[in-house]
């Protein structure tokens, strides 16, 4: 797997630099949140900061995939890979 770095904030220590990125998963695979959004999916990607090492989210609009490069993405959740693996 390609390692693909973003720059971010973080939300946990304030830290700005590259985060590196760890997966991505569809909250409304399972129609978790249909009753909000419908059948449409939203995406949730993981990335960690390099210097406190927490775990920080960003959420893509509802329908549209991340913008993360194809050889990169990883979905991970229930039945996909393990986050960070």
């Amino acid at each position: 797997m390609k390692t693909f770095r973003k720059l971010m904030k973080c939300s946990n220590c304030g830290n700005v630099s590259e985060f590196e990125y760890l997966g991505s998963r569809d909250v409304n695979k399972n129609g978790e949140v249909s009753d909000i959004i419908g059948s449409t999916s939203m995406w949730i990607s993981y990335y960690k900061c390099p210097n406190c090492n927490y775990i920080d989210v960003e959420f893509s609009p509802i329908g549209e995939k991340p913008d993360v490069p194809q050889e990169a993405f990883r979905e991970v959740g229930e039945s996909r890979g393990k986050l960070g693996k």
